[in-house]
């Protein structure tokens, strides 16, 4: 298995021909091709919270007829559009999350689900207690990390050290899950 892939970026739409996407202050224009890398970088929502890898994001490229995937994945990563997560902790030390969506309350069909989406258009996905959280909190904290050490301390148990380490599996599971469902996205700490 390859590297986990995270895409990093809030998508600016459409200009002058190119797609734009913001990362912190600086805006990126893509191509056609490199924009649908980016894209596919996000994952499928049938992954659920596992893992989204280079072979991946690669494989569903060449299935969508995108020439080149890994030179352009290995330009997106340059630029700082794409996380190739090789070291989890620094990952989450160096990137925060900030969220796309409102709550919609529980889920009529899923009662222990917290809907979220657009109100009168719909539900976008949803969400277990535990993404809902980072969902909810996420884009105030100010670093992945950051929300480790919160979930951490709330799931430790009566009398346990807190470990940030064992949160950051999880964590990143809701994570792949709020990204390729479209309820939140990547951007650069600080």
């Amino acid at each position: 298995m390859s590297a986990t892939v995270f895409p990093i970026g809030h998508y600016g739409g459409a200009r002058e021909g190119v797609q734009a996407v913001r990362v912190g202050w600086s805006q990126h224009r893509l191509d056609e091709d490199a924009f649908g890398v980016w894209v596919m970088a996000h994952g499928l929502p049938d992954v659920g919270k596992g893992h989204w890898t280079v072979d991946d994001v690669v494989r569903q490229c060449e299935g969508a007829g995108i020439a080149d995937a890994v030179k352009h994945l290995e330009a997106l990563a340059d630029a700082g559009l794409v996380a190739v997560v090789d070291d989890p902790t620094n990952f989450a030390r160096s990137h925060r999350m900030d969220v796309l969506f409102v709550g919609l309350g529980n889920a009529p069909e899923r009662l222990e689900g917290h809907a979220v989406g657009i109100p009168g258009l719909g539900t976008a996905a949803v969400l277990d207690p535990d993404c809902y959280e980072l969902w909810q909190w996420g884009s105030v904290a100010p670093t992945l990390w950051h929300s480790c050490e919160v979930r951490a301390t709330v799931t430790a148990a009566h009398g346990q050290a807190p470990d940030p380490m064992a949160a950051l599996t999880e964590i990143l599971g809701d994570l792949r899950f709020l990204i390729s469902h479209g309820c939140a996205y990547l951007d650069v700490a600080g």
